[in-house]
């Protein structure tokens, strides 16, 4: 997990993110264990040297994110699952103003094997070039030490246009912007450079293409699944 998330609040960010900080600080610390109750809201402002309407702000930053859990008149909890790795992605990227890797993949799982299973039934000739020459050019790059991320990218976009859905393209083309986001380069670039990955997501690549060539929707469904399955499992490995 990157470490820029400072215990204690500083000019560097604002108020507002710096208090949701240093708690989650004190939660990683163990002075707030999950399960536990925080303390008064007064008595825990002043602790932080911030406003009430601060810390409101910054436990609603956290409560958004899973690690606090706030319940009507009996108080705030720190959640039980504070600290997984799910959770510490959302709330960075809370902090970020980003969206959360994590929640990225979601919102690709809800697409990307649909689009796959439509574009097998649906596709014409040239969405088979376009693909094919996409994962030419990822080759190329990944030989010459080239990000291939871009063509990466282009090549799931590709995907959701050979669906011949609008909406799905529409909707995936939405999600490829998100990918653009500091926090998913980092984790992504970091994930793929480790190992084998590269190839193995070329190679995954290329599983997607052949079940869409032969038409084969169920096979080009699972063939993305175990793609997006692979991503997710290295974003995962990043987190500290």
């Amino acid at each position: 997990m990157p470490a820029d998330i400072s215990g204690k609040p500083d000019e560097s960010k604002s108020v507002r993110e710096a208090t949701a900080a240093a708690l989650l600080d004190r939660i990683r610390s163990g002075s707030l264990a999950p399960g536990m109750l925080l303390p008064p809201e007064r008595e825990l402002a002043a602790q932080l040297g911030v406003s009430r309407g601060t810390l409101r702000e910054a436990i609603r930053i956290l409560d958004y994110s899973g690690v606090l859990d706030v319940r009507t008149r009996t108080g705030t909890y720190v959640s039980d699952g504070a600290l997984s790795k799910r959770i510490e992605l959302r709330t960075h990227a809370v902090l970020l103003g980003e969206e959360s890797p994590l929640d990225i993949m979601v919102a690709r799982r809800a697409l990307e094997p649909v689009s796959a299973r439509y574009a097998a039934l649906n596709r014409h000739v040239r969405d088979l070039t376009v693909l094919k020459k996409s994962v030419r050019e990822q080759r190329r790059l990944i030989d010459i030490g080239e990000d291939p991320d871009e063509v990466d990218r282009g090549f799931h976009v590709a995907v959701a246009i050979a669906s011949r859905n609008p909406l799905l393209h529409m909707l995936f083309a939405r999600v490829a912007d998100v990918m653009k986001q500091r926090m998913w380069m980092e984790l992504k670039h970091r994930s793929r450079d480790k190992g084998d990955h590269q190839e193995l997501y070329l190679q995954q690549h290329k599983a997607i293409i052949d079940a869409i060539e032969i038409g084969d929707s169920s096979a080009a469904a699972r063939a993305m699944i175990e793609h997006l399955d692979a991503v997710e499992e290295g974003l995962l490995a990043e987190v500290d």
